[in-house]
């Protein structure tokens, strides 16, 4: 707010909106309005009422189910209690609880249930307008034969009428009603069915049921939509199924019969997977005898194909016969060395003696070489004794040489023939050796070829024996499977969910105020008259200079002196003190503009009592009826239209001024009327002869009132503005648009008028809920002095009224 309107403000009646806060004042103004209010809860509590005994209760169901969850260990294995990993197999695999949940809220189970409790045939006992579901006390089953596939959402409603034991009756408005008899086929429209009695059926005589048939997947959906599974506790395996169901029995039997379907579900899926498991392990195991039979015959084959017993028992053999082998050839080899030393020693002298043969020469062991070699080497010694007595010439030598020649001879032969067995032996060695050795150096490829075969038997092997044992286990454990969920607590019903009164009335309540506040709203939003004080400083920062309340009177003067019959009189003496303080003196000659935005905003009745009231306060006030096109100033004070005025004085058919002005019958107020309506008044406002007027007027009165045209409508208020030292501009409550308040910012922008000003007319405290019943400190009221000024005469209150100021509180 600008300072100037903050001055004003000052200046407007007590209690103004300008100083009430939002929150204040939107409290206010409902409370004003507390009959709508009151008569909205009232029917929203009616509403509620006939609600709650038309609802049937609802009832929450609720079930427990436990899940054996073991504790999981690394790499997919399971922890026993002693804490060693075992394999897993198909039937002991752990479950994942959220996995188990998606399970039970499947459509494919719930659709399962639907079938087994055939909750797609819903049963009604009719009794005049009243209706009433059957479930399980039905007293007639319904079957479907065939389906044709024609069901929908709504289904087919069969109005069926138990006739007696025998025979019931299909009502039908479009073929006429037929009877047939019970569990007889009955062909229409959606399929073939039949009606079969029941237990029940004795305590229905002549009843009228409404049997609705609907598409099971439909219904599916409806269930699915109520039944709700919850894991409460990650850390405990515990899950929640609940639901809601007017008939307990059957949402009893809904869950029920999920959880018996899920657990039958999940042991025929485990047990099918470990039929699965063993049936391949026999296949396997059928497959991995055929391939180990195989497998051992190329080993066979193999072995016998290089005469393999046990390589490395026959490796460590070849390499003991090499070693034996090389050490027979050294022996050999040391035996020709020998053999090869006696030939040398034979062939260097005839008579030289023979050195004796080493023991470990191997020449011993022949006898027969020995002795020959023993004789040899006596007859030598012989002769070397022989010698040293006689000389070598003599004839006693010559048998004795002649011996040892042929024993030299005889052992020369015996010698080479030694020698070449040695010979022989050592080739056949030598050639014996280099076999072997060809031999151990197959045995890496023949124990790599070998290994290879045997490696490929033993893995085999060791699946064999795998297979074997998983066999034996999943065959325990399918005898013995138990399943992984247990039903802690059956399906129980608790008390009626729904519906609950206080929660109701109470919502009752909230939607009752809040559809009267709603109303209130859309009523203000929807109005695009202006109704507030609130709206004018909003929008505009023309300050406020007064409000003046709407007032029913058979004179439009309703401003009396002293104490006075109309409370809105004391609220033009608050604008005659507001207006002083706007022009900031009290010296003679000032001069008020009124105007407004089109006509009947007021502005003529505002500015005729307002001079008045500065009249009733010894001011001499003259009112200028300015408005030369539609005057209404002279009516209001009872003057002659037809005498000369401000027309004839600004066309210059007359100066004599005394002559135009006319005299009130209020005591120090004149009138200046229009005189006769002009073609031209825009060109005769625009003269100096109006700037002459206003100058020889300030000379006499100390109070000039200018009642100008309508500033939207013609731009006469504009052309006379210059004259003038304040302006006032009038909006009337319920009546001026608030679009006009962007045109009064454009006008203060322009500053075209002298301290520009606003009054707030017209104000129906009663009727826009201004103000919200609360008075100013004079006690201000409205329409018909609903509310008086505490200085004049309360009038009897009428019930005609009261009822007017009610209804207007709506």
């Amino acid at each position: 707010m600008s300072k100037k309107t903050a001055q004003l403000t000052a200046f407007a009646l007590p209690g103004g909106e300008s100083e009430t806060s939002d929150i204040s004042r939107l409290i206010k103004k409902y409370i004003f309005h507390w009959p709508l209010f009151l008569v909205a809860v009232v029917l929203a509590m009616v509403g509620a009422y006939f609600y709650i005994k038309a609802t049937k209760p609802t009832y929450p169901i609720v079930a427990t189910l436990e899940f054996k969850v073991p504790v999981a260990g690394e790499g997919g294995t399971v922890l026993n209690k002693s804490g060693t990993e075992t394999q897993l197999d198909p039937i002991s695999n752990p479950v994942i609880v959220e996995n188990e949940i998606e399970v039970m809220q499947s459509k494919k189970l719930m659709y399962q249930v639907i079938m087994d409790l055939q909750l797609w045939a819903r049963y009604d006992l009719t009794s005049g307008a009243t209706k009433k579901e059957l479930y399980k006390n039905t007293p007639v089953r319904f079957s479907l034969i065939t389906e044709n596939g024609s069901l929908d959402g709504l289904g087919e409603k069969l109005e069926i009428i138990l006739k007696d034991s025998k025979t019931f009756t299909l009502a039908d408005e479009k073929d006429g009603d037929k009877d047939y008899a019970y569990s007889t086929p009955i062909k229409s429209r959606f399929g073939t069915w039949q009606l079969a009695k029941t237990g029940e059926f004795n305590n229905y005589p002549g009843a009228t049921l409404v049997i609705t048939v609907r598409d099971p997947d439909i219904v599916t959906d409806d269930f699915m939509g109520k039944v709700k599974v919850d894991l409460e506790n990650k850390d405990a395996p515990f899950v929640i199924l609940s639901t809601t169901d007017q008939i307990p029995t059957r949402g009893k039997d809904v869950l029920n019969t999920l959880m018996d379907r899920y657990k039958t579900d999940a042991m025929t899926d485990k047990n099918k997977e470990a039929e699965n498991t063993i049936n391949f392990i026999n296949s396997r195991l059928d497959s991995l005898r055929s391939e180990l039979a195989v497998s051992e015959k190329e080993i066979e084959r193999y072995k016998s194909s290089v005469g393999m017993t046990d390589i490395s028992s026959q490796a460590q053999g070849f390499r003991d016969i090499k070693q034996l082998n090389i050490r027979t050839l050294n022996e050999v080899d040391i035996q020709l060395s020998i053999i090869n030393g006696i030939e040398r020693s034979l062939a260097s002298s005839n008579h030289a003696i023979l050195e004796k043969l080493p023991a470990s020469s191997g020449l011993l062991d022949d006898p027969t070489l020995q002795a020959l070699y023993d004789k040899l080497g006596d007859r030598i010694a012989a002769r070397e004794r022989l010698l040293a007595t006689v000389p070598e010439a003599n004839p006693m030598f010559t048998p004795i040489n002649e011996e040892i020649k042929s024993l030299r001879e005889t052992f020369d032969e015996k010698v080479k023939g030694i020698k070449s067995a040695l010979l022989t032996k050592r080739q056949t060695l030598q050639s014996f050796g280099g076999g072997i050795q060809k031999s151990l150096e197959l045995v890496p490829d023949q124990d790599r070829t070998y290994n290879s075969m045997k490696r490929n038997q033993e893995s085999k092997e060791k699946i064999f024996t795998f297979l074997l044992e998983k066999r034996e286990q999943v065959s325990l454990r399918y005898a013995s499977s138990i399943s992984d969920a247990e039903v802690v607590d059956d399906a129980h019903a608790g008390k009626s969910k729904w519906p609950l009164p206080a929660v109701i009335y109470g919502a009752a309540l909230i939607l009752g105020l809040g559809a009267a506040a709603a109303i209130l709203y859309a009523r203000e939003m929807m109005n695009e008259q202006i109704t507030h004080r609130r709206q004018i400083e909003d929008a505009v920062s023309v300050p406020v200079l007064g409000e003046l309340s709407y007032q029913e009177s058979d004179t439009p003067i309703v401003v009396t002196q002293g104490r006075g019959k109309f409370a809105i009189g004391e609220q033009f003496r608050v604008l005659r003190t507001n207006l002083s303080h706007l022009h900031a003196n009290n010296d003679p000659g000032r001069v008020t503009l009124f105007t407004s935005s089109i006509g009947s905003e007021g502005k003529s009745f505002v500015s005729s009592n307002l001079a008045v009231t500065l009249a009733y306060a010894s001011r001499k006030t003259i009112i200028l009826e300015m408005d030369l096109r539609k005057p209404k100033v002279s009516g209001i004070f009872d003057l002659n239209p037809d005498h000369p005025g401000i027309g004839d004085f600004l066309s210059g058919k007359t100066s004599d001024l005394g002559a135009l002005i006319q005299k009130s019958n209020i005591p120090g107020l004149d009138v200046l009327s229009c005189g006769p309506i002009l073609p031209n008044p825009s060109e005769l406002l625009e003269t100096e002869r109006l700037d002459e007027l206003i100058n020889l007027l300030k000379t006499t009165y100390d109070d000039i009132i200018i009642d100008s045209p309508p500033i939207h409508l013609v731009t006469d208020a504009l052309i006379i503005a210059r004259t003038a030292d304040a302006s006032v501009y009038m909006i009337r409550q319920g009546y001026t648009m608030k679009e006009e308040l962007d045109f009064i910012n454009e006008i203060d922008k322009a500053k075209r008028f002298p301290k520009f000003t606003i009054v707030f007319n017209g104000i129906r405290r009663d009727k826009f809920g201004y103000g919200y019943g609360y008075g100013y400190s004079y006690g201000y009221g409205g329409y018909k002095n609903s509310y008086y000024n505490s200085y004049t005469d309360r009038e009897k209150e009428t019930f005609g009224t009261i009822l007017k100021g009610f209804l207007r509180r709506f």
